[in-house]
């Protein structure tokens, strides 16, 4: 039976529920298919988006009590915007009693189920429909059990055998028994995809294919020969002939390129190139005599002598009988965090610091880890991170007055180390930056380093 359909419309996506069907014969349960369509505001389909989705089911009535959740992560949509999952195969997850759709009592209550979807920063609530007849068959599972064994009855007429006789017939979307029910299978037709990630091709649903002996690298050696990697067989290609050098002889005004010809520029060569020359206070042009002399004498200073000075602290440059210009004040900061911090799986903690190598500017709050722009100006920042603790899926990214600015690093597993990331921003004055960790299925925040200074 299928599940009731459900539409909801945000401001980014749209899902609609296509089907469900419980997958259990003996054993109880495998799961509850579930496939909807990804869609932005205004109805067109998200493909090849990267979303995540989290299932509830609800006791009672849909604000009643959580019974089973499970987070499934890094869905990809396909080209129509469509994804598929199966209930009960995700990540147990939250505060619910139940680890299994096996251990929920679904003769007890009318359940619920709520969906999720996370397609940027935060799950949304897709709504909440209750479970019909569906899910229902987990129960009714029970009668698969033998019962108690019946009175012996007298052996009567077998019958025509050929009344036993039954035929199958299927039409491209029903599957039908003569004189019986009939069964739309156009529902299991999911739609595959195709991805590639490193040197794996895989179908969703299906099995993956490895690829690494199979791509092709060209090099080019240091004597200009032309290769192709893991294929010693092959071939290679001599460029040197190809490589030119361009030469100048002044003397001759020849310019030559190595296997070709040379041309003659001797006939372009004059005294075009110029010096210029000062001469006491006379600056003139050499190899021009009809040039006209610059007297500099009434520009010059009393003083013959001028110099520059700079003051450090006052941060000024200043020339003798002369003004002063100040270089502005310096902004830069390091810190680090060393020990890792608790946090929730699945939430967006500001990474904040237990060292501060130094906070010139004072613009670094490490307790919690903001950094606020003392000046208009350009800024660099730098940070590195390491995902210390178990829990894949997590991300890195900069907030910029607590807005996500840009996404620094992706899925990063358990005990990743992340290099130095480098990003520059144009901010205004209080303008606060941060860094934001993604915990995914992480209980901790991990550590690393913060740091920045202004560029002018």
């Amino acid at each position: 039976m299928a599940l009731k359909v459900m539409k909801k419309y945000f401001m980014i996506m749209a899902l609609t529920t296509v089907c469900g069907c419980i997958c259990a014969q003996n054993s109880v349960p495998l799961g509850i298919h579930y496939q909807a369509v990804a869609r932005n505001n205004n109805g067109t389909e998200l493909a090849n988006t990267k979303i995540s989705v989290k299932f509830s089911i609800i006791s009672g009535d849909p604000l009643g009590t959580l019974v089973y959740q499970e987070l499934h992560q890094d869905i990809i949509t396909s080209r129509f915007g469509v994804f598929s999952l199966v209930i009960g195969h995700g990540v147990p997850t939250g505060p619910s009693p139940d680890s299994s759709l096996s251990d929920i009592s679904w003769k007890d209550a009318n359940h619920y189920l709520k969906v999720e979807v996370k397609f940027g920063n935060d799950f949304m609530d897709m709504g909440t429909m209750q479970f019909l007849a569906v899910p229902y068959a987990l129960y009714a599972q029970k009668s698969l059990e033998p019962g108690p064994t019946g009175p012996k009855g007298d052996k009567g007429d077998p019958g025509d055998p050929a009344s036993d006789n039954q035929t199958l017939s299927f039409d491209g979307s029903n599957l039908k028994i003569y004189n019986g029910n009939t069964v739309n299978l156009s529902t299991l037709n999911v739609p595959h995809q195709l991805s590639f990630i490193g040197d794996t091709l895989s179908i969703l649903g299906g099995n993956k294919v490895a690829l690494k002996n199979q791509i092709q690298d060209l090099q080019l050696d240091v004597n200009h020969k032309l290769k192709i990697t893991k294929n010693p067989a092959a071939t290679e290609i001599d460029l040197g002939y190809y490589k030119q050098n361009l030469t100048y002889n002044p003397a001759s005004g020849t310019l030559s390129i190595s296997n070709g010809t040379g041309a003659d520029l001797s006939s372009l060569k004059t005294d075009a190139i110029q010096d210029i020359k000062l001469t006491g206070d006379l600056l003139t042009i050499d190899k021009n005599s009809s040039s006209i002399g610059v007297e500099l004498s009434k520009y010059k200073d009393n003083t013959d002598n001028q110099q520059l000075t700079y003051n450090e602290s006052t941060r000024s440059l200043t020339i003798d009988n002369g003004n002063s210009v100040t270089l502005g004040t310096p902004v830069a900061f390091r810190a680090k965090n060393i020990v890792t911090d608790l946090s929730a799986i699945n939430s967006y903690p500001t990474m904040t610091y237990d060292a501060v190598d130094y906070n010139i500017g004072n613009g670094l709050n490490a307790s919690t880890g903001v950094f606020t722009a003392p000046y208009d100006g350009i800024y660099t920042f730098n940070i590195s991170y390491t995902a210390d603790g178990s829990g894949d899926a997590r991300e890195i990214a900069i907030y910029v007055n607590s807005v996500l600015y840009e996404k620094l690093a992706l899925s990063i597993a358990g005990g990743s180390v992340i290099p130095v990331k480098s990003i520059t921003i144009k901010l205004s004055t209080l303008n606060t930056v941060s860094v934001v960790v993604y915990t995914g299925l992480a209980t901790t925040t991990g550590t690393g380093t913060f740091s920045g200074y202004k560029v002018y």
